[in-house]
């Protein structure tokens, strides 16, 4: 009989986003000498699916419901519970591993299921307004064992739960990025490239962002934002309201390939983070390392990452203030070494890391 534990890690689409991607990245390095590892999405089409190691299982939880599934809702059937429990009778996991309070919502579920139960938490837990209570408690009493993606994140569960907590802190792939940029030759530059890069939301500030870029001349600076549009009402007014720009300084891309997203990254002059909150901010580290200056506003995590050898924290998020800033950031940036930049975020070891969320979860076996 195999003393392998069984994984189903719960995330919403395997895009790629911070925490998409550390999950991406703690699936592949598992020790499959100890693990068997199975992934509920709940939405198809992710960027990162087709690399997913081949001995992963894949299932998919269905959110919508059709005309049938609605009568044996009103019947009385639970349809949502039925279609856990079809992935649980084939998968039978010890553990599972749920990925962003997002997606916390099966937690409800949970009691029918005899598995020790992770929460890894991305967001700032004073940011999560929208939860009902009933959804807040759910998490509070239904999680085992809280992982944390930094310090500021454990320090908020600490105050609030006497449940084990650890911090396993969010890092970039180094290697990965390094295999981006080998032999990569210098693009010719016609002008001065501000970068800002996440889901398209009003939490990572875009709109500021798009306002910084109207106080720059179109024919000598490009400003670039990285991601895709989200589905809301935001997106919508934001995409109208850069339709109305004549002459606009800014572009929208999404869709690139981890290839195409790094490299493009590694182009900048500048990288600006608009964020109104970051429990952490991966995007800032993965443009440090590739030797671009940062200029942040006060979100949290860039406190944790900018510094005066890798860039600047800017304490005003009004647009006027903060394009003065880039300015004087671009006036400034060869006074940055990407040595000593590299140096800077060198505490930050995503193998450090995975090793010690493996040991957490290598210790940990389904509940009675």
């Amino acid at each position: 009989m195999s003393t392998k534990k069984r994984i189903l890690f719960f995330t919403k689409d395997l895009n790629r986003t911070g925490a998409e991607i550390i999950l991406f990245n703690i699936v592949e390095s598992l020790d499959r000498s100890k693990f068997d590892i199975g992934i509920v999405l709940m939405q198809q089409g992710g960027e990162l699916v087709p690399n997913l190691p081949q001995d992963v299982k894949l299932f998919y939880l269905e959110s919508t419901f059709n005309i049938f599934d609605k009568i044996r809702f009103h019947l009385g059937e639970d349809v949502m519970l039925n279609r856990l429990k079809k992935i649980e009778n084939e998968f039978k996991s010890d553990i599972w591993y749920i990925n962003t309070i997002t997606n916390a919502g099966v937690l409800k579920y949970s009691n029918h299921f005899s598995t020790y139960k992770f929460l890894h938490i991305h967001e700032n837990l004073f940011g999560i307004g929208h939860l009902s209570l009933t959804d807040t408690e759910i998490i509070l009493n239904q999680v085992d064992h809280y992982i944390a993606c930094s310090d500021i994140i454990y320090n908020q569960l600490k105050s609030i739960t006497q449940k084990p907590c650890t911090t396993v802190t969010s890092c970039i792939d180094k290697n990965y990025i390094d295999s981006c940029l080998f032999n990569l030759p210098e693009r010719p530059k016609n002008k001065i490239k501000i970068i800002g890069s996440g889901t398209i939301c009003q939490v990572k500030g875009v709109e500021i962002f798009v306002e910084i870029s109207k106080f720059f001349d179109p024919t000598k600076y490009e400003f670039v934002w990285i991601g895709n549009w989200s589905k809301t009402g935001y997106s919508e007014v934001l995409r109208r309201n850069i339709n109305s720009i004549k002459n606009p300084a800014i572009e929208i891309k999404n869709n690139l390939s981890p290839l195409e997203y790094i490299q493009e990254i590694n182009s900048a002059d500048l990288f600006l983070s608009c964020s109104r909150e970051e429990s952490m901010g991966l995007v800032m580290m993965e443009a440090i390392y590739c030797g671009v200056p940062v200029l942040a506003t006060d979100s949290g995590g860039s406190s944790l990452i900018i510094n005066d050898q890798n860039g600047r924290i800017c304490f005003d998020l009004r647009p006027e203030i903060l394009a003065n800033e880039v300015l004087n950031l671009i006036k400034a940036q060869n006074q940055f070494d990407k040595n000593v930049m590299k140096e800077s975020i060198e505490k930050y070891n995503i193998q450090v890391e995975l090793k010690k969320l493996e040991n957490i979860l290598s210790q940990k076996s389904s509940v009675t």
